[in-house]
């Protein structure tokens, strides 16, 4: 009863974390000067560029408002820096150098990272096992949601749009929640009950806050609140089976490094400065350092199915030696 008492309080303490938006540059008159002074140069409509554009932002159909916001931020953050200000935010996010098109080329190349070492890694798992081992088709899924939610992770930080702003946020969300089911699920192997009960759960808060995303009931610090949230508790949850299990298990250790490391990589996500190089943010290192912990997650992944189809196996055969 206490370790739930201190899980609830320690959720409680996640979700109200605050966190800040700034848009100082986008607020800036300088800056919409600029931007009003783009258009009338450069633009037919907001959307329609008078002189055609370059392949990549044709390819990547950036508007020309959109092309003509990218270069007053540059010109902005110039003009802040000049006169001894701090490096603005526009429209809550640090300026970027653009590279083909891409509007955070860190972000895209590590969340590609991330893309390929869930394909590698799920053909490794699925060369080990066979599909009627315990917790197959589980983990299966898991890596299935992962390499979608890399996949528009990549797609958002290219281009973003509203679409793939909320693809990218719900694609996360997905992620997150899934770990804790199949943790969950893991730990109540066999349990037909709790397996009902569990995966209503499940799908409950899968249909509730997504339908909420998608009404845009959710912003994106909600959305980040709530993913840490379910996050710290499939961690507290997953330690707490790791205590019990750390002496009977041999391979458990692979899992409860991914949490510890997985909690330390995650204060990048919450920490918040100016690009290095105006290419590498926090956002885009936390992607960098998800990459090799993949290998930690899947590492147990097959190890413990290994070991569940062992157990398992010789506890069928117990139970036959009885009855005969």
């Amino acid at each position: 009863m206490s370790e739930l008492k201190w899980i609830f309080i320690l959720i409680l303490q996640t979700i109200f974390i605050a966190s800040t938006v700034g848009s100082t540059g986008d607020r800036s008159q300088f800056y919409n000067l600029c931007l009003a002074k783009c258009r009338d140069s450069n633009c037919e409509s907001d959307e329609d560029f008078k002189v055609q554009p370059s392949i990549p932002l044709r390819v990547l159909m950036w508007s020309c408002k959109e092309d003509c916001s990218y270069g007053c931020i540059w010109e902005t953050v110039n003009y802040f820096t000049s006169h001894g200000l701090n490096v603005p935010q526009f429209h809550g996010k640090w300026p970027f150098i653009r590279l083909f098109g891409c509007q955070e080329p860190a972000s895209v190349i590590f969340s590609i990272l991330n893309f390929y070492a869930h394909i590698t890694m799920y053909w490794k798992f699925k060369r080990k096992l066979r599909s009627n081992d315990p917790m197959f088709y589980i983990w299966s899924y898991f890596s299935m949601i992962c390499i979608h939610g890399w996949f528009w992770s990549a797609v958002f930080h290219t281009r973003d749009t509203p679409f793939t702003e909320v693809m990218d946020y719900s694609c996360a969300f997905i992620m997150v929640l899934t770990l804790l089911y199949c943790m969950l699920l893991r730990i109540t192997y066999k349990n037909n009950k709790i397996f009902v009960v569990i995966t209503c759960g499940y799908l409950s808060i899968l249909y509730t806050h997504l339908s909420h995303l998608w009404s845009g009931y959710i912003n994106y610090d909600y959305n980040m609140k709530f993913n840490i949230a379910i996050g710290f508790l499939t961690f507290i949850i997953t330690m707490i089976w790791w205590h019990r299990n750390h002496k009977k298990l041999s391979y458990i250790h692979l899992i409860g490094w991914f949490n510890i490391l997985t909690v330390l990589v995650t204060i990048l996500e919450v920490a918040d400065f100016a690009p290095i190089f105006w290419i590498f943010d926090a956002h885009s290192l936390w992607h960098a350092s998800t990459a090799p912990l993949t290998i930690l997650l899947y590492r147990f992944m097959m190890a413990d199915c290994a070991y569940m189809k062992t157990y398992y196996s010789k506890l069928t055969l117990d139970i036959d030696h009885h009855i005969r």
